[in-house]
């Protein structure tokens, strides 16, 4: 059996097919070679993923069932300048099932969010290159509004082991946080001796977290 496209197909659904758009159909047909017929993979984005077959420009409907959210991490990170360092961060980081990728400035933040139609789009395709089936959500958000009980602060003086059960990640900038502007009650966790570019540890410290001992997934 050959490789089977997977796509996201953002609901609702109505009937028994799901209209492409012109991109998509264009994508599967004069990219991929798919022909009348041919079977697909697909997903809302929001924890549903069906199996189906290109019919008249639709997705014909299968069989759909529910998957798992492989976790509920959070990841605030202040964006680095580089369009493509974002786009970096923004696929790698729905590749390894962050659930939300938040946006905070710093003191020392250089770089600005990339605009969201763009931020949602590269997330669409990596939820598609991964076969995922959650959607990574997007945003902003600020220090003072994040829960310092449920964070943990990427910080060289950190824990070489990351905390249990906390669920929010804050990666600063390359030149670093000032130490007042870790909230008070945050735990910290060392990414190693290096420092690192700010997506490689955004994705370094998520990969820790969501690969802690009994972080399991979440429905």
């Amino acid at each position: 059996m050959g490789h089977v496209p997977h796509l996201h197909l953002p609901a609702p659904w109505h009937g028994p097919a799901i209209p492409l758009a012109d991109e998509q159909g264009h994508h599967l047909r004069r990219v991929l070679r798919l022909v009348e017929g041919e079977d697909v993979s697909y997903t809302d984005g929001a924890g549903i993923v069906g199996s189906g077959r290109l019919v008249a420009g639709e997705i014909e409907r299968g069989e759909e069932a529910p998957v798992a959210r492989p976790g509920n991490l959070n990841l605030v990170v202040a964006p680095p300048s580089s369009r493509d360092r974002l786009r970096f961060l923004v696929e790698k980081a729905a590749e390894l099932g962050v659930a939300r990728l938040l946006w905070c400035r710093t003191r020392r933040t250089d770089g600005r969010p990339p605009p969201p139609e763009k931020a949602v789009a590269w997330a669409a395709g990596a939820l598609e290159q991964s076969r995922g089936a959650w959607l990574l959500e997007l945003g902003t958000t600020t220090l003072d509004d994040l829960d310092p009980h449920d964070l943990v602060v990427a910080d060289l003086t950190g824990s070489d082991s990351p905390p249990a059960h906390r669920q929010t990640l804050l990666v600063g900038p390359e030149g670093g946080l000032d130490p007042d502007e870790i909230p008070p009650g945050a735990a910290t966790f060392s990414l190693g001796t290096t420092i690192l570019r700010v997506e490689t540890a955004a994705l370094v410290g998520s990969h820790a977290l969501i690969r802690r001992p009994g972080a399991g997934p979440h429905h």
